[in-house]
Formats: structure tokens, C-alpha cells, sequence
């Protein structure tokens, strides 16, 4: 009986240690308000990291799944579980995997998916996340599908440059990023005239604003590394009629 117990207990150590090592991610809801009882990290407005062509890639998207449906205005719906079924329009080449392995996260839990690989083409494409809930209402079990499409996957190519699209105003992502130094932001602008140039750290505090005067067709906006800490950044950019937000790294100087 105890040789039994014994082996049983190795067993289990062993199989924790494997499925340890297994994680792929650790999940992060740190950017969540205090008390929330789901959401994303990060938000859909700081986004992903942006890639470059033939470079590795690692980023995270991590989720804090509900309990029950109180917040959604379902107070007797509960939340047994939530699956991932597929993420589409990832850049090609990379690829994603969750913690849980199984995909499978439990209401009342955290979980997350680990986006990796080395991006082969220059890529701009929103991302379909389809899931299915699992659940009850009023007791009785219920599925139902459900899709997030708010996170883009974006690849620059080897220069850093996306192809931006000179006859409307559009935003870059920064090269490079993260930075240590300095770093570059292309725009382009229909017309000449003022753009309003801000930048947030990552609590939503502004930290720095500017009116850069703008020139029909592509327009850069250099940042020094040396007027900001370390840390993650959103950046914007707004002609008046249209607001583009990006995240940007300052690495540790």
C-alpha cells in the first residue's frame, strides 16, 4: 500500500513537472482595472507587437475568463468553460499555442496564448479569434460560439517600413521597437496641415504632446529614447478626423 502511495505520488510530481515546463506563456492581467472580472491584456488599443519580415517573433495575449454573466447583464448564467477553436489570419509563419495546452480555459479563471514564429511576408490583417462558451442558463447547458476580431497582426518588412497608404492618413509602427536610443514614427497625410502628436505611458497618463506640421504624402517623426523611462508607451497621432494609436517600447538605457 505505501509502495502504492509512493509511486503514485512520483507519478504526480513528475507529471506536474512536465506539464510545467509545457507552458508555453504566462498569463498577465495586470492591465485589467482593479476588481474587473474579464478581459484582455494587453487592450485592443495598444494591440500586439508589431513583427518584421525573417525575425523572430514572441508575444502574448493573456485573458482573465468570468465566473458568470453578471457583467454581460446574465446574472444566472453560469461559465463552465471557454475553448479556443482557431485563430485566423495570423502573418504567416507564425503560429499560437495556449496555456492551458488544452485551449481550454475555466470560467472564474486566467489563462493565455502565446503568438510565435519567424513572419515570412509583410503582413496587415485583423485577427479572427473563434471560441466556443460553455455554460448554463437558469441551469440548463448551453454552447455558444463566439468570435473577438479586435487585435491586428502586422509585419513590417526588413526596412522596417509598413505599406502605408499615401492617400489616406495612416500610421507606421515605429523602428525601431523597442528602443534604446531613438526611433523613428512614418505618417502619411493626404493633405498639409497640423497632426496632433501625443504619447501615454502605459496607466493612460499623457506624458508628452506636440503639433507637428505635416506634408502632403510621408511624413517622420523622430523620438529620443532619452526623454522617456523604460517602459511600454502608446503613441497617437490624429489629423482632427481620425485618431491612430500605437504601442512602442523603451528599452532599458
Amino acid at each position: 500500500m505505501i509502495k502504492t502511495l509512493l509511486s503514485l505520488g512520483l507519478s504526480l510530481t513528475i507529471f506536474g513537472i512536465l506539464n510545467s515546463s509545457a507552458q508555453v506563456c504566462t498569463p498577465d492581467v495586470s492591465c485589467l482595472p482593479l476588481g474587473s472580472s474579464y478581459g484582455v491584456c494587453p487592450d485592443s488599443t495598444t494591440g500586439l507587437a508589431t513583427g518584421m519580415v525573417g525575425v523572430a517573433y514572441s508575444d502574448n495575449l493573456s485573458v482573465r475568463i468570468p465566473s458568470d454573466g453578471t457583467d454581460f447583464g446574465y446574472p444566472s448564467a453560469t461559465i463552465d468553460s471557454v475553448k479556443i477553436t482557431a485563430v485566423d489570419s495570423l502573418a504567416p509563419g507564425l503560429t499560437y499555442a495556449c496555456n492551458p495546452l488544452s485551449a481550454v480555459f475555466l470560467g472564474g479563471t486566467t489563462g493565455c496564448v502565446h503568438i510565435s514564429g519567424t513572419p515570412t511576408v509583410i503582413w496587415n490583417h485583423r485577427i479572427t479569434v473563434k471560441m466556443t462558451v460553455y455554460g448554463r442558463i437558469s441551469g440548463i447547458p448551453a454552447t455558444i460560439p463566439f468570435t473577438n476580431n479586435q487585435y491586428k497582426s502586422i509585419v513590417t518588412g526588413t526596412t522596417g517600413i509598413e505599406t502605408a497608404d499615401i492617400t489616406r492618413f495612416d500610421v507606421d509602427q515605429n523602428v525601431p521597437n523597442p528602443f534604446a536610443d531613438k526611433t523613428e514614427i512614418r505618417f502619411s497625410a493626404v493633405n498639409a496641415g497640423n497632426i496632433d502628436f501625443k504619447i501615454y505611458n502605459i496607466l493612460g497618463t499623457l506624458v508628452y504632446s506636440n503639433k507637428v506640421k505635416a506634408e502632403k504624402g510621408t511624413n517622420t517623426i523622430k523620438v529620443e529614447a532619452n526623454s522617456f523611462a523604460s517602459g511600454v508607451y502608446i503613441y497617437s497621432l490624429s489629423n482632427g478626423d481620425k485618431t491612430i494609436t500605437k504601442r512602442m517600447i523603451v528599452a532599458g538605457k
